[in-house]
């Protein structure tokens, strides 16, 4: 059973229930109602063996307090499960999700964005539905079981040419330094600010997690103890000062790909995928080495 009581300026619920007990606290007391209810459903269904009649909503927050709270990235799923809770999706019943629940989905989220992004989204989605089979037994099975991905986009090819690169940088200043930067290291716009560095070496993280970046003398230069700058800002700027100079369809990720483009011409495959933290050689091979292959040809004659 749940007890409530008033503690402090909120409400705080306690539950006793099959040996289990639990209590939080919360502002009011439909708030403290409402979590109570849950947590008894989720003991009961357990003690029976039986998926629990909650909503995806439930799970997507079970999911965001227990998992997503403890991963570096859980900023971008926490924004990412909070827009799922607001979708038709969130109120279907775990008892009855099945595969046109998620196909739905899908199909309304690559109506509204890139295929792309829909993919990172079922990825994470689906994250979410194998620990609630597995670890949770709240799903019998994963409803994305025989439902096709969306195929893969063809990867940007907008490369920063040298006259834009030159105008972009002709300003003096904190924006400036940082584009110099990551087109000399290749790190991302999210690594920036919180990057160290220590002699010839920085060390930033990102989304394949810690990695170490050498820099040359002139991302050495333009690093001048650091950048006091956020992530937002730099997309933000970037984008301003591209609107202003009359440059079309160049984003600051396209810089990584500048970056890399041009460091492919001074290190090999592997110390490139060392330096960008790609796990898969096949990104480095299939995209930056392809022209090596005339000058392989001429060897040959």
């Amino acid at each position: 059973m749940a007890t409530f009581s008033k503690y402090g300026e909120g409400w705080r619920a306690q539950i006793a229930r099959r040996g289990i007990r639990k209590s939080a606290t919360f502002p009011s007391k439909g708030a403290a109602v409402a979590w109570a209810g849950q947590i008894e459903a989720e003991i009961m269904a357990g003690v029976r063996g039986e998926i629990p009649n909650l909503t995806v909503k439930a799970l997507l927050e079970r999911y965001e307090r227990e998992v997503s709270a403890h991963k570096k990235g859980r900023r971008w799923e926490v924004i990412r499960l909070r827009a799922m809770g607001r979708d038709p999706l969130a109120l279907a019943r775990l008892r009855q999700l099945d595969a046109p629940h998620v196909a739905d989905w899908q199909q309304r989220r690559l109506k509204a964005v890139s295929a792309a992004s829909v993919r990172r989204e079922r990825n994470l989605l689906n994250n979410v539905f194998e620990i609630a089979r597995k670890e949770w037994k709240w799903l019998a099975k994963n409803p994305f079981e025989g439902i096709r991905r969306p195929k893969d986009s063809k990867p940007r090819k907008r490369l920063a040419s040298q006259a834009e690169i030159a105008k972009l940088t002709a300003k003096e200043g904190t924006l400036s330094r940082v584009i110099v930067f990551a087109l000399e290291t290749g790190v991302r716009c999210g690594e920036i600010p919180g990057a160290k560095v220590n002699g010839r070496i920085a060390t930033v993280d990102g989304k394949t997690g810690e990695r170490e970046v050498p820099l040359s003398a002139k991302a050495l230069e333009v690093w001048q103890g650091g950048f006091d700058i956020t992530a937002a800002s730099i997309s933000e700027l970037f984008s301003r000062r591209c609107e202003a100079l009359g440059i079309e369809g160049l984003t600051f990720h396209d810089l990584r790909h500048t970056a890399a483009t041009r460091l492919s011409k001074k290190l090999d495959a592997w110390e490139l995928c060392k330096m960008f933290g790609w796990k898969d050689p096949r990104i480095a091979l299939n995209t930056y080495y392809k022209a090596d292959v005339e000058a392989m040809a001429e060897k040959l004659e």
